[in-house]
């Protein structure tokens, strides 16, 4: 099988996520990730969005002196309300997302680092974002395949 392993030359992904965005996909979406991630669990040549290491450090910063007012975090809020709404979701169901992410706590952003096993990823699952040369995604990753490594 081709795998992303083969196609990347690394055994692993490295990805940092918020809470709110996981306990989104696993209520409404079966556990099924739609993830960026990198080769590396720091890429240097990767810029401070596109970083696991640096994301997972910035959002724990953000979670433990409760900063509401981060633009990090009305990022984070319009992604997940722009994935919500581009979704095949029932519009009752879209609704009460919105009301949630809009409303979430700074806790809900806490940030979970993500280690994925791509040995078992095919190849024609792999999207190259292309802004830095480390910088990729899955649409469809599920819990089997990924491992938090910090939290």
């Amino acid at each position: 099988m081709s795998t992303l392993a083969r196609h990347l030359n690394a055994n692993y992904g490295y990805s940092c996520q918020c809470w709110l965005a996981i306990d989104i996909s696993n209520r409404f979406f079966n556990s099924t990730y739609r993830t960026w991630f990198s080769t590396s669990l720091n890429p240097r040549n990767n810029g401070h969005s596109s970083n696991p290491v640096v994301m997972f450090q910035e959002l724990d910063k953000i979670v433990e002196t409760n900063d509401f007012n981060h633009s990090r975090v009305d990022q984070y809020r319009q992604r997940l309300r722009n994935w919500v709404c581009s979704s095949p979701l029932p519009s009752a169901d879209i609704a009460i997302l919105l009301s949630e992410i809009i409303s979430a706590p700074i806790p809900a952003f806490r940030p979970l680092l993500w280690k994925i096993n791509l040995s078992n990823i095919h190849v024609s699952r792999l999207i190259n974002i292309g802004q830095f040369p480390d910088e990729y995604q899955v649409r469809d990753l599920i819990p089997t395949e990924i491992e938090v490594i910090a939290q």
